[in-house]
């Protein structure tokens, strides 16, 4: 399993193509080599985003933002994340209009859609649930709907998510072994993000599971900090390290 960082942990550093290169060339020194991307400002264009990953010797696998946003602009996403190589095209949260059976229906018509315009550059779907998702239509499982109704769709899994609405995050991992493509590890303690592995999260053998699913890549993410978020990124990652 490669480790790696989610770009969003750093939103605020990255509104023009002279911050993300000093952001990249910082991952590039704390030895991250992977990356997820995600909130780099429009400013920025894909060819500078591009050029500063392999200015940096860093590899992007994904692109993520939420599935309005990717709705508004799938140019640009797309573009974007076959700039800088990215397998997946990553879709977070079901939508609101879309939180009904009915809903779900549509909403897995439209990512089939979208991955229909994908395949042929070599990209593919994937969603990243939220933890309102699995609880989005009363009764159902929403996300277990969608999978079913999309049986070649992987999952972005973020685990702090993940743990407010399930109680056996390495049994949840397990069960959809081979559908999870990349997980997030992300911490809180008393309301308030931390580095993975300082809050309260029950981390014992969720790393081991994601290893048991065929899970590829592992990005440490916080998007919020107290102290500076390079050490806290770099606290994360040593600490996943470990695990």
């Amino acid at each position: 399993m490669e480790l790696g960082i989610q770009v969003s942990s750093l939103k605020p550093l990255l509104n023009t193509p002279e911050q993300v290169d000093q952001v990249f060339a910082r991952m590039a020194q704390m030895g991250c080599r992977w990356v997820q991307l995600q909130w780099i400002a429009p400013a920025v264009s894909p060819e500078d985003i591009a050029a500063a990953l392999n200015r940096h010797g860093l590899r992007s696998v994904s692109v993520q933002d939420f599935c309005t946003a990717i709705r508004e602009n799938p140019e640009y996403y797309v573009n974007l994340n076959q700039r800088t190589g990215g397998r997946w095209l990553c879709v977070s949260r079901i939508p609101e209009e879309c939180k009904s059976p009915q809903g779900l229906a549509e909403f897995a018509r439209e990512l089939e859609a979208l991955n229909d315009k994908l395949s042929p550059l070599g990209q593919q779907v994937c969603f990243h649930p939220v933890s309102a998702d699995f609880q989005a239509v009363p009764g159902l499982d929403a996300v277990e709907v969608l999978l079913k109704k999309l049986p070649w769709m992987p999952l972005c899994l973020d685990l702090y998510h993940l743990n407010r609405c399930c109680g056996d995050m390495p049994g949840y991992i397990r069960r959809h072994a081979g559908r999870i493509c990349m997980v997030h590890f992300k911490d809180s303690r008393d309301g308030r993000l931390v580095p993975a592995g300082q809050g309260d999260t029950p981390w014992e053998g969720v790393a081991q599971a994601c290893r048991d699913a065929g899970v590829e890549y592992a990005f440490v993410e916080q998007e919020t900090w107290d102290g500076d978020p390079f050490q806290c990124l770099q606290e994360a990652l040593d600490w996943l390290k470990t695990q």
